[in-house]
C-alpha cells in the first residue's frame, strides 16, 4: 500500500466512555455548529479537496442524475433538493419526517434504467403528526417504508410502496429509542434493489436468537411478539426485492420461506443477508459486483464485510472474527462498556468459545425430515458435571407423526424421564413432548436403547405462543428451538441435554469472518468505490469508507486497495470456518463460492496481515494508520463518483459536499 506524509498528531484513545455509535446521528443539529474550523484534508498532497456545494441542513445521501447535476437528501427536513452546477435549483419533494435519533430521510437509488425507467426510491421513517418532528414517539411501529416515486423532469409524485419496516422502540425497562435503522438502498448488478435495515434494537432470529432473547425458551422478543421475523421483527437484514417491490424467486431464501410459510415465510423469502447490528454504508463493488458493507460495533469490533447471499454475519452472538470472541466478550462486559444496547440480551450471554458461538446462531434450512442431538451434561443451563452421554434421533414420517429413538452412548444412572422442551442452544424452556418416563429410577448402560416411539399430534403439549401438532413441533425444530434432555434422581432439572438440529441437510446460510475489523469501535459510515481515473491510477477501483464519528481526526476517511483472487484459494479458505455442532452433525457454512472470481481487501502493511487493526480504544487509530485516507470530513454518509470528475463526499454535520480530484 502506497505511503505519503506523516499523519498528524492523532487524539489519545477514548476510555471509560459509555456510547453507542446511533449517536453518531443524534446530536445533529449540535454537531453540524461545531469543528468547522479545521478544514478537510487528505494524506496524498497530489490530491485536493474542494466544496461542491455548502450550508446544507443534514444532507446524508445523494444520487446523480447526470454530470454535476443530482439529487441530495436532507436527514431532518424530509426534503429532497436538486443541485445543478453547485447550488440548488430545486426542492421537488418534501416529506413529514420523524427525524429523531437516526431515522428521518434515509436513503435514495435511483432505477438502473433512469431516465428511461424514471423510478427514484427513498428510504424515510415517516411521522404519524403529518409535519417534520423530532420526537421519538411520533412513529408508527412500522414507520420506516421505501417509496418509489416518478420523476419527471421537474416533481417527484408519489407510485407505491414497496415495504414497511419496524421504527418505533418503547421497550420495557429502558429509555424510548430511535437508532439501527439503516436507510441505504442500492441497487446491484442484477437489477435488484438491496434495502439496508438496522437491528432497531431487536433481540430474534434475525439477530441470532433463534427462541428469542431469553434465558427461558419460547421467548417472545418484546411487547409485539417475535422472535421470528414477522412484520414487526424483519430487521437486521439486507432485503432484495425486484424495482417493484415483488419477490426475486433466486433470492436465497426463497424456498426455505415458502416452505415455512405465513407472514414469517414471506418476510424470510425477502432477506439477502441478517445478523447485522448496524451500518450506514453499503455499496456495490463496479468492477466483481461484489457487495460490501461496513457494520458498526457498540464498542468492539468495527467490521467490513463481504455480503454473500444467504449470509449470516454473526450479530449478536459475535462481532469480529470467531477467534477473538473472548475479546468481544472481555470488552462488552467491561464495567466502561457493560451492555448491548438492549437490556433483554446482556453481554454475559456471549459465548465462552467458537464452537458455542456458532451452535447458538440462527440457522436458515430449506425444510428438514431428519434431526439429532447429541446430549451430554455440559449442554445443561446451568452445566453438570457428568460422564453421562446419550443421542436422540428423530424422523418425520409421511403420516405426520414423527419417530424417535433415545440412547444412552455412556452410562447414565437413576433415570427418571425425557423429553423435547422448547428453548434455544443455552436456554431452558417448558417440556412439549415425552420421551421416557419412569415411576421408578432405571440404569442405563452404554449403548442401552432408553426410548423409542413415535409422537402424533395427542402427544404434544400446547404451549403459550405453540400450538400443539407435531407440525408445529417439527417447525421449531428446523429453526432449532428446540432440545432433548434426560432427567435423573440426582438432577431433577437435567443431567444431560442436547439441541434438536436438522441433519438430513445443509443450511442454506452460511457464516464467515469479517474481511477487516478494528478491535475497538471506530464507527465507520459511507462505503463508496473509485471506479475511474480522476484521483490517479493508484487509487483506480479503491475502496474509501467515512465515519459515522467525528471524533477520530475530525472525522477520518480509511482507504483499502483491493485486489482480484480466487474465492476458493488458501486465503479464502484459512478463513472460511465450519459449523462443528457440538450436538449432532456437522455443517459447513464457508462461502463456498468454488473458484469464483472476485476482489478481497489487499492488506500489505505487515500490522494488519491477521486483518484486524488492534487499536487501544474507541476511535484509535493504532494499527490502521495505513489506512489513514483523510481527515476533518465530519460524518461521511455517501460516497459517490461524479460522472464528470471528482469523487463525491456527503458529509451529514458540516451540511457540506466536498469533491475529491486530483491536483
Amino acid at each position: 500500500m502506497k505511503r505519503y506524509l506523516p499523519v498528524p498528531a492523532l487524539r489519545a484513545p477514548v476510555r471509560g466512555v459509555r456510547w453507542i455509535v446511533s449517536s453518531a446521528l443524534l446530536s445533529l443539529a449540535m454537531q453540524t455548529a461545531h469543528a468547522q474550523d479545521d478544514p478537510p484534508a487528505l494524506v496524498d498532497p497530489d490530491l485536493e479537496v474542494s466544496t461542491v456545494i455548502s450550508g446544507l441542513e443534514g444532507p446524508i445521501s445523494m444520487a446523480f442524475l447526470k454530470k454535476n447535476d443530482f439529487f441530495i437528501l436532507e436527514k431532518g427536513t424530509g426534503k429532497v433538493k436538486r443541485v445543478e452546477n453547485g447550488a440548488v435549483t430545486s426542492t421537488p419533494l418534501d416529506l413529514p419526517v420523524n427525524s429523531a435519533s437516526e431515522r428521518g430521510l434515509l436513503g435514495i437509488a435511483l432505477h438502473p434504467r433512469f431516465p428511461q425507467n424514471p423510478g427514484v426510491y427513498l428510504y424515510w421513517t415517516e411521522s404519524t403528526t403529518g409535519a417534520d418532528s423530532d420526537v421519538l414517539s411520533d412513529v408508527a411501529l412500522l414507520g420506516n417504508r421505501v417509496d418509489r416515486y416518478r420523476w419527471n423532469g421537474t416533481t417527484l409524485t408519489f407510485d407505491k410502496n414497496l415495504i414497511r419496516l419496524r421504527a418505533l422502540q418503547e421497550d420495557a425497562g429502558q429509555d424510548p429509542r430511535g437508532n439501527h435503522d439503516g436507510g441505504v438502498l442500492r441497487f446491484g448488478p442484477d437489477g435488484k434493489l438491496y434495502i439496508y435495515m438496522g437491528d432497531n434494537g431487536r433481540r430474534g432470529q434475525m439477530q441470532n436468537l433463534p427462541d428469542g432473547p431469553g434465558p427461558a425458551g419460547n421467548s417472545p422478543d418484546d411487547q409485539f411478539g417475535g422472535p421470528e421475523p414477522d412484520n414487526a421483527h424483519l430487521t437486521g437484514v439486507i432485503l432484495r426485492l425486484n424495482d417493484d417491490g415483488t419477490l426475486p424467486t433466486d433470492n436465497p431464501f426463497y424456498r426455505a420461506g415458502a416452505l415455512r410459510g405465513g407472514e414469517v415465510g414471506a418476510n424470510l423469502q425477502k432477506v439477502f443477508a441478517y445478523g447485522i447490528r448496524n451500518g450506514f454504508g453499503m455499496a456495490f463493488d463496479p468492477f466483481s459486483g461484489q457487495l460490501w458493507e461496513a457494520q458498526n460495533g457498540d464498542d468492539s469490533f468495527t467490521e467490513i464485510n463481504l455480503v454473500d447471499a444467504g449470509s449470516n454475519l454473526g450479530w449478536v452472538q459475535v462481532m469480529g472474527p470467531l477467534s477473538r470472541i473472548d475479546q468481544f466478550k472481555e470488552i462488552e462486559t467491561s464495567t466502561d462498556f457493560f451492555g448491548l444496547q438492549q437490556v433483554r440480551w446482556s453481554p454475559e450471554n456471549i459465548a465462552d468459545s467458537e464452537d458455542d458461538a456458532i451452535d447458538r446462531m440462527f440457522w436458515v434450512f430449506e425444510g428438514g425430515n431428519t434431526f439429532g442431538a447429541r446430549l451430554s451434561g455440559r449442554n445443561e443451563v446451568p452445566p453438570v458435571t457428568t460422564d453421562a452421554a446419550a443421542s436422540a434421533r428423530f424422523t418425520l414420517n409421511r403420516n405426520g407423526s414423527l419417530s424417535y429413538e433415545l440412547r444412552a452412548t455412556r452410562a447414565i444412572q437413576d433415570v427418571r424421564m425425557a423429553h423435547i422442551h422448547l428453548g434455544g442452544y443455552g436456554q431452558n424452556g417448558p417440556i412439549v413432548a415425552f420421551l421416557f418416563e419412569s415411576a421408578t429410577p432405571v440404569d442405563f448402560a452404554r449403548n442401552a436403547l432408553i426410548s423409542r416411539g413415535t409422537i402424533r399430534d395427542a402427544g404434544v403439549i400446547a404451549r403459550p405462543g405453540f400450538t400443539a401438532t407435531v407440525t408445529d413441533l417439527v417447525q421449531r425444530m428446523r429453526q432449532g428451538r428446540t432440545y432433548t434432555n434426560v432427567h435423573t434422581t440426582a438432577f431433577p432439572g437435567g443431567e444431560i441435554r442436547g439441541q434438536n438440529i436438522v441433519t438430513d441437510r445443509e443450511p442454506v446460510s452460511q457464516y464467515s469472518d469479517p474481511e477487516f475489523s478494528w478491535k475497538y469501535e471506530v464507527a465507520p459510515a459511507a462505503v463508496g468505490f473509485v471506479k475511474s481515473l480522476d484521483l490517479g491510477r493508484d487509487y483506480f477501483g479503491d475502496m474509501i469508507v467515512g465515519a459515522a464519528r467525528d471524533t477520530l481526526q475530525g472525522g477520518h476517511l480509511f482507504r483499502f486497495n483491493l485486489r482480484w483472487e480466487r474465492q476458493g484459494d488458501a486465503r479464502s479458505r484459512d478463513r472460511s470456518d465450519s459449523r462443528s455442532s457440538r450436538n449432532g452433525g456437522s455443517h459447513g457454512h464457508g462461502r463456498g463460492n468454488g473458484h469464483r472470481l472476485g476482489r478481497t481487501l489487499d492488506l500489505d502493511d505487515p500490522l494488519l496481515r491477521d486483518r484486524v487493526a488492534d487499536n487501544l480504544g474507541k476511535f484509535d487509530i493504532t494499527e490502521s494508520e495505513s489506512l489513514l485516507f483523510g481527515t476533518n470530513f465530519g460524518v461521511v454518509t455517501d460516497i459517490q463518483n461524479n460522472p464528470g470528475r471528482g469523487l463525491y463526499l456527503v458529509s451529514l454535520t458540516r451540511g457540506t459536499v466536498y469533491s475529491i480530484e486530483r491536483k
